[in-house]
C-alpha cells in the first residue's frame, strides 16, 4: 500500500507534497553513551544541549525503546506523512498569534502492517537543519516538541486509512534559510511500548512565508488560509523539570 497516494484523498486537510513511510531505528549502545556524555559535559557545538528532560533524551539518543518484538494489537513502527509547505496557524501558547507550522499525519502499525493499531500515547518530535550556517557540516538541532497523552488524543482522527494523529507543530525557531530538515517522532504507548522512526529528510517550501511578505508589501495575492486549524498546546524546550 502507497501511503503517499492514499493520505491526500483521506486526510480532512488538502495536503500535498506528502514524503514517504519511515521505519524504526535505534542507534547503537556505544553512541548512546557518547551522545549522553555530552549532555552531561557541554561544549559548544554539542548534539544535544543541556537541560533536557530524560524524554527528550530518549528521543534524541534511542534510549527506552521497546526491543521485545510487538504483539498482534500492539504498535512496532511509527509512520509519518509530513507536508514540507510551511502554514501559519494561531499558537495558544502565543496568544493566538500566527506561527510558521508543520503538518504531519501519523499512523501506528503493528507486526502484521496491515491495519493501524489504536493510538493512546504521548508523542515527542525533533527537528534538525541538515545545512545550517555554523559551517561544521552536521545537522544542527532547532526544535523539539511534546505532546501528552491527553491533548493527543484530542488529535487521534481516523481516516480511510485507519486511526492516527495529524498534528501541526508550530515552528519556533522557524528560519526561511532553513532548506532541509531531519525530523524524528516517537511514541510512547501507555502500554509502556516505545517506537520511533528514522531521521526524515524533508526540503522545506517556503512560499506561504513569501507570500505573507508580498501581502505586507501590498501586492495582492490568492492562499489557502490555515489561521482555523487547531493548534496542540506544546510545551517549550529545554525542559528542567
Amino acid at each position: 500500500m502507497d501511503l503517499r497516494k492514499l493520505f491526500p484523498l483521506c486526510t480532512c486537510l488538502a495536503i500535498a507534497g506528502l514524503v514517504g513511510c519511515v521505519t524504526s531505528s535505534k542507534p547503537a549502545h556505544d553512541q548512546n553513551e557518547k551522545i549522553k556524555a555530552a549532555a552531561a559535559s557541554p561544549e559548544p557545538g554539542d548534539v544535544i544541549p543541556p537541560g533536557l528532560t530524560p524524554k527528550f533524551l530518549g528521543l534524541l539518543t534511542g534510549e527506552g525503546l521497546s526491543a521485545t518484538p510487538a504483539q498482534m494489537g500492539e504498535a512496532s513502527k511509527v509512520t509519518a506523512a509530513w507536508n514540507n509547505k510551511i502554514v501559519f496557524a494561531p499558537d495558544p501558547t502565543r496568544g493566538g498569534d500566527p506561527m510558521p507550522s508543520l503538518i504531519v499525519r501519523l499512523w501506528l502499525f503493528g507486526p502484521d502492517e496491515g491495519t493501524p493499531v489504536a493510538p493512546d500515547g504521548e508523542l515527542l518530535v525533533a527537528l534538525w537543519d541538515n545545512m545550517p550556517k555554523s559551517g561544521s557540516g552536521k545537522p544542527e538541532l532547532k526544535e523539539l516538541w511534546h505532546i501528552d497523552r491527553e491533548t493527543a488524543m484530542k488529535f487521534r482522527k481516523r481516516d480511510a486509512i485507519g486511526d492516527g494523529y495529524t498534528l501541526l507543530l508550530p515552528w519556533s525557531n522557524y528560519n526561511i534559510d532553513v532548506k532541509q530538515v531531519n525530523l524524528v517522532v516517537r511514541f510512547n504507548g501507555a502500554d509502556g511500548r516505545s517506537v520511533a522512526s528514522a531521521p526524515e529528510k524533508l526540503s522545506i517550501d517556503h512560499s506561504a512565508t513569501l507570500q505573507k511578505a508580498q501581502e505586507r508589501l501590498g501586492i495582492s495575492t490568492k492562499s489557502e488560509s490555515f489561521e482555523k486549524l487547531p493548534t496542540p498546546a506544546l510545551r517549550p524546550w529545554p525542559e528542567t523539570k
